[in-house]
């Protein structure tokens, strides 16, 4: 049971209200509640008895429509056919209440929202039964829904037959939830409900967007982020065909055209000067260079369990290796872009975005409107990644609009998205380990320099929070440990890449621990359940793994197998790689992955953890055997798919088998975890297969080569 005021509490914020059958009045829940008025819970019910949810997170691909949708629909009891979803404009009332502001990211979604949405659809109904019961004069005890149906005896009414009189009703004072046996959608395999319009062609993305008197703009950006335009040749510009203006912004040289095609014949004629970047010439030896010197340096202390360094001073056996891992690029398949339309006294943004707030908030501070004159919309995002949590594209359109005053479309090139930067941050970590004479690990020191995700996103701190994402939590039982962070500050722009400091730590502690198990003669897969005797979740999915996976027997493809395990985003994750390698040419092949996860008690929909699952796997396997951004003595180098390959269908794994775990304990994520462990797996194939320790990436064949000489 639960209160009406335990429901605001939890929702923590506001419900929308119907004014006409197409739209929505948005009011606050205090506003509601002040006035007495009648909310609708995010939701409508049309005429035609379909039911409409606005969902406060963005839809990229993960299935979030899908699973919020089901929370209500199973409330609710409605047919899955007449369910659509639709994206919630920005505004405080649709803020996720843990976060603090309207975003969708660190696999949170479904943790954060699938209680307020279960409430949704649980209030909805109880509406109706109050609204049929008054209409009908008919005992609610003698009413029953199903189906999108109410029924009295024989006889059906639909929900939409009662829905404007429940709208003048109170709101219910308490609402119960389904038991799990009374589950119609939650733990089944519900088809996705964003898929027919990708299929059919009518999905909106944000591409998609056109506006009457629309132009189109890019912007010309200088090769490291601290150069700045000092001058350009603007009169040649204006002179070409198409072009309509031209002029400096804060990231660089803003080209509007009548068309896109227009923008894209005068690029190459667009010079400017810019000022001298700090980090002019800084090339991949270099950056290395610097990034392994700054292990030098004494950074903050993130954990310190023990007396790390005493106790491997006065070990026999001890073990010390370095790594270094590449700036990567998030490649969404639609890069950014962004449809701003400014006029004398609104401001109109539609955009594919994870984070409506913050992309409300910069349009106020470009424009100076207050925020009821912002309005934000939602497309549909081709790939996100964290990528576009980062609303500086949406800036820039603001900025070009406003001086334009007409509809700008502004569109990132492959080579300007590159270009523009916020990549995953490169790093170098020192790892060192000592063993007693039993061969137990009892030391880990891990120190790693890396800049600070966090403070590039307006958070900073002394220890931040990504930079040791996965080391200062992790669960291995070890009696001392040293966790100790650098922060590295390059004029370099970073951002929170698909699993963000997981992606990188998983793989040099996962590789480390079996170097480790090597060291004191024991099996991986044994090491491991023993340094996680004290977590049961955590040992769960490395036997399910090892058991599925036929680990210790012949792989099936007769090649080795490599583990790993990692626990982010409130989630366990084992994954056991079975990996041949040609060493004539380096070329590294990943047969199969055999995949346990655990992200708790709840599972709403198997597919969709299945299809993150395998998504995880194979974007972590490109990064680990393909992706890296190369810097030349001008910058960024590689800045398209020919010179920054990824993973294609062909090298993909043949087989991906994912298992899930149920555990206890809260909702755990499913978007990020399952990218961690692979790479980490992968090298651990080599290294107990080939003899191989690979302590860079990407695992290319050059540099697969490199270390079988």
């Amino acid at each position: 049971m639960i209160t009406r005021r335990d429901f605001i509490k939890i929702s923590g914020l506001a419900i929308g209200l119907i004014i006409a059958p197409s739209g929505f009045q948005i009011l606050k829940a205090e506003e509601i509640m002040n006035n007495n008025l009648k909310p609708v819970l995010w939701l409508q019910i049309t005429k035609n008895n379909e039911l409409i949810i606005l969902s406060n997170k963005s839809e990229m691909g993960q299935g979030v429509y899908t699973g919020l949708a089901m929370l209500v629909a199973d409330e609710l009891d409605f047919p899955w056919e007449k369910v659509k979803v639709k994206a919630a404009p920005a505004s405080d009332i649709y803020k996720d209440e843990k976060f603090g502001s309207q975003l969708t990211g660190g696999s949170t979604s479904l943790s954060h929202m699938h209680e307020f949405y279960r409430y949704l659809g649980a209030t909805a109904k109880e509406m109706i039964l109050n609204a049929a019961s008054e209409k009908l004069n008919i005992s609610k005890s003698n009413l029953k829904v199903k189906e999108g149906y109410l029924w009295y005896k024989d006889k059906r009414y639909p929900y939409s037959h009662f829905w404007d009189y429940a709208l003048k009703l109170p709101i219910p004072q308490e609402v119960n939830l389904k038991n799990p046996e009374e589950f119609i959608y939650i733990g089944k395999n519900v088809p996705r409900i964003d898929v027919p319009e990708k299929v059919n062609g009518r999905a909106i993305f944000g591409i998609d967007v056109k506006l009457k008197n629309m132009v189109y703009a890019v912007v010309e950006r200088p090769n490291y982020f601290d150069s700045k335009v000092e001058d350009f040749n603007k009169d040649d510009i204006l002179k070409e065909k198409g072009i309509i203006d031209a002029f400096p912004i804060q990231t660089g040289v803003a080209i509007v055209g009548e068309t896109f095609e227009s923008l894209l014949k005068v690029r190459n004629k667009v010079k400017v000067k810019w000022s001298r970047s700090s980090i002019e010439g800084y090339d991949d030896n270099k950056l290395q260079e610097y990034y392994l010197n700054k292990l030098n340096e004494n950074g903050n202390i993130a954990r310190n369990d023990g007396n790390v360094i005493k106790v491997i001073q006065n070990v026999n056996k001890k073990i010390e290796e370095t790594y270094l891992l590449p700036y990567l690029y998030h490649g969404t398949i639609e890069p950014m872009n962004c449809v701003a339309n400014i006029t004398d006294d609104r401001c109109e943004i539609y955009a594919p975005i994870q984070a409506q707030t913050f992309a409300q908030k910069v349009a106020m501070e470009v424009t100076g409107f207050d925020k009821n004159k912002v309005d934000v919309y939602t497309t549909y995002l081709g790939g996100g990644f964290g990528r576009k949590s980062n609303v500086l594209f949406v800036k820039e359109a603001v900025e070009i609009s406003k001086k334009l005053k007409r509809p700008v479309k502004l569109i990132y090139t492959r080579e300007d998205d590159v270009k523009s930067q916020w990549y995953r941050p490169m790093n170098a970590t020192i790892l060192k380990a000592g063993l007693d004479n039993n061969g137990n690990l009892i030391a880990l020191y891990h120190k790693i320099a890396v800049p600070a995700v966090f403070e590039w996103a307006g958070r900073p701190s002394k220890i931040d929070r990504a930079a040791v994402e996965g080391i200062e939590n992790m669960f291995y039982d070890i009696p001392n440990v040293h966790v100790e962070f650098v922060k590295v500050d390059l004029p370099i722009p970073v951002w929170f890449w698909r699993s963000v400091g997981s992606s990188h730590n998983a793989f040099t502690l996962e590789t480390f621990i079996d170097r480790v198990a090597k060291l004191s003669h024991k099996d991986p897969v044994e090491l491991r359940l023993k340094l996680l005797s004290k977590n049961q979740r955590a040992q769960n999915v490395i036997q399910t793994v090892a058991e599925k996976a036929g680990w210790g027997k012949t792989p099936k493809y007769g090649a080795a197998m490599g583990i790993a395990y990692h626990y982010s985003f409130g989630t366990h994750v084992a994954q056991v790689a079975e990996v041949s390698l040609d060493k004539s040419t380096g070329i590294v092949k990943v047969h199969r992955v055999v995949c346990a996860i655990d992200l708790g008690p709840t599972v709403i929909n198997p597919d969709l953890v299945i299809a993150q699952v395998e998504s995880a796997v194979n974007m972590g396997l490109s990064a680990a055997l393909k992706e890296a951004v190369h810097f030349g003595k001008s910058g960024p180098s590689n800045l398209n798919f020919d010179t920054y390959p990824i993973l294609t269908m062909d090298e993909a794994p043949d087989e991906i088998e994912v298992h899930i775990v149920k555990g206890e304990g809260s909702m755990g994520g499913v978007g990020e975890p399952g990218l961690p462990p692979i790479a980490p797996a992968v090298a651990n194939a080599l290294f107990w297969g080939y003899d191989i320790k690979v302590n860079r990436l990407p695992m290319t064949p050059d540099y697969i080569k490199f270390l079988i000489l």
